[in-house]
């Protein structure tokens, strides 16, 4: 067993150790937060909002961070078809039958850390800091919920952050590429 695998697994079993089922409805909404359901619906609210104040190049960047990263998250858990732990292990059953690479994960920081971009240059200093932190520990959160669930081993998770985080840079380089057209231009 490799280093990795040992780790997933003592992971797992960790949690699992001291899961209390009452919490369980707590981390499946907190979980919830990085579902495709909710980040779907939360892209395209911002990108009704984007589109009305004519930011088209933001609507792109959105776009290339959320639907780029959702699409290649589904296609790596389709190539690596790796088994989730256990269904002893797990809270409750997850919509899909492989773990690797997480897609809340991935969502969670394609999506939050995009919106944290957008606004980040209209806040004080006080309030980058705040938006940081409550960015940070939501993200976090919805990482630890998939753990605390059993549906998912830490690589997946981690997994996840690195690709939401390279579809978010993906992003953020496209919308600053529209902005310089002209066309694109608000």
């Amino acid at each position: 067993m490799n280093f990795i695998s040992a780790f997933d697994l003592q992971i797992e079993q960790a949690l699992y150790a001291i899961r209390d089922h009452s919490d369980a409805q707590f981390f499946i909404w907190v979980s919830w937060l990085g579902s495709a359901y909710a980040i779907l619906g939360l892209t395209l609210v911002v990108a009704i909002i984007l589109a009305y104040r004519k930011r088209w190049s933001l609507v792109f960047g959105l776009f290339t961070s959320i639907f780029g990263s959702a699409v290649t998250a589904y296609i790596l858990k389709e190539m690596i078809a790796r088994p989730r732990p256990e269904v002893a292990m797990q809270a409750y059953t997850a919509s899909t039958l492989y773990s690797f690479p997480s897609i809340h994960a991935t969502l969670a920081v394609a999506f939050y850390v995009f919106i944290m971009w957008l606004i980040y240059g209209t806040l004080s200093a006080t309030r980058k800091y705040l938006t940081i932190a409550a960015i940070s520990i939501i993200i976090l959160a919805i990482g630890f919920s998939r753990l605390y669930l059993g549906v998912h081993y830490p690589s997946d998770v981690f997994a996840g952050y690195a690709l939401g985080g390279l579809f978010v840079l993906l992003g953020i380089k496209v919308a600053k590429i529209l902005e310089q057209k002209t066309i694109f231009v608000s």
